[in-house]
């Protein structure tokens, strides 16, 4: 299976976990180029180790990736395959109004889809006050890390 990835990190810990990646799965190769703002991955491995590789990305820290491509042949290359985000993946990039003030120490809470989130600014210096509007950054355990979007009042 044959998967094209866009790819923004840290360039030595992607390296060094592709490399680990490579040494317990001897069958996958991959390709990374630099690019301006990020790198293109191309990977061949077997379809059974997609999901371990995937989830192996996704420990690595301030990772973003998006999947451009992937052919296996046979099924794979027939049918079109959705990529869309579910769980908690789905989150990242979502806005939601804080409900209790978000500072760095303790944190505090936001509503997002009507369902309220512990959530950290993802500036350790910043405080987001009670009622602004915040997009989800990224997602760290039960928590939302966030950055403020405009100072707009709640309308719940």
């Amino acid at each position: 299976m044959k998967v094209m990835l866009t790819v923004k990190a840290d360039e030595l810990k992607l390296a060094n976990t592709l490399t680990k990646f490579g040494e317990k799965y001897s069958r996958m190769t991959y390709k990374l180029t630099r690019r301006a703002k990020d790198y293109l991955l191309e990977v061949d491995l077997d379809s059974e180790d997609l999901g371990e590789f995937i989830r192996r990305l996704n420990h690595l820290k301030d990772i973003t990736y998006n999947i451009e491509e992937m052919r296996g042949g046979g099924l794979l290359d027939k049918i079109n395959v959705s990529l869309l985000r579910t769980n908690s993946d789905a989150l990242v990039g979502k806005e939601a109004f804080v409900k209790k003030t978000v500072d760095p120490l303790d944190g505090g809470v936001v509503k997002l889809g009507g369902e309220l989130w512990l959530a950290k600014p993802v500036n350790d210096c910043s405080i987001i006050n009670e009622g602004s509007k915040v997009r989800v950054v990224r997602v760290e355990g039960v928590s939302l890390i966030v950055e403020g979007v405009t100072d707009e009042e709640c309308p719940c």
